[in-house]
């Protein structure tokens, strides 16, 4: 029988897992960023007026922003293992040497530093996917004139989030589980019974 993981080992493998998948999306997006997007990006009404950049502008921020993000999470858990900071340069080696640097610090921090770092990790990610157009970004619930959106069955706050090409409803409350410790999430289905769609829990509870 093997022997079962320890829940430190797979803090730091979900840690490992999200600063592989972060390091690949970069490699992505550097090989995109020099395409100009033949639209501005966003939603925009009106007359430009001003020239644009000769770089994919998103993706360019994107990774920018990892590269920044990966050296203030470099620094803060070198402070919270008792270490100096490190200055490293703005090369996008530099910055996957400090992902790959902040999983090594990791293996001495605490619970809480490694939950942050991998938490910092994977919100970079997704917004990384949605830029590469592996993902949709998430929207709110749709709801009617003067009314407040659904809120979620578990936590009651107004933190569903809709995904329409997947027809997939989620709560983005990290915190948020059922009584089972599952995240909620749920399918859109149409019932002509009701004549609208309707949310299928993971618990197979219908709403």
């Amino acid at each position: 029988m093997p022997k079962p993981v320890s829940r430190e080992k797979a803090l730091r493998d979900k840690l490992r897992e999200a600063a592989d998948h972060a390091i690949f999306l970069n490699s992505q997006l550097e090989l995109v960023v020099s395409v100009k997007p033949r639209q501005p990006s966003g939603v925009f009404h009106g007359k430009i007026d001003f020239a644009q950049p000769p770089w994919h502008a998103p993706v360019a921020n994107c990774i920018m922003d990892l590269h920044a993000e990966s050296r203030r999470l470099e620094n803060t858990v070198q402070r919270a293992v008792n270490l100096p900071e490190r200055k490293r340069g703005g090369s996008s080696g530099n910055t996957v040497k400090a992902i790959q640097a902040l999983c090594g610090l990791c293996v001495t921090a605490d619970e809480f530093t490694v939950r942050m770092a991998t938490a910092a990790l994977g919100a970079w990610s997704r917004r990384a996917s949605i830029v590469l157009s592996l993902t949709e970004a998430p929207k709110r619930m749709p709801r009617n004139p003067g009314e407040p959106e659904p809120a979620c069955p578990w936590c009651k706050h107004h933190t569903l989030r809709l995904f329409p090409l997947d027809e997939k409803v989620c709560c983005i409350d990290s915190e948020c589980v059922d009584e089972e410790g599952r995240r909620p999430r749920a399918a859109m289905r149409y019932s002509p019974i009701v004549g609208d769609f309707i949310l299928i829990w993971q618990n197979d509870v219908a709403a």
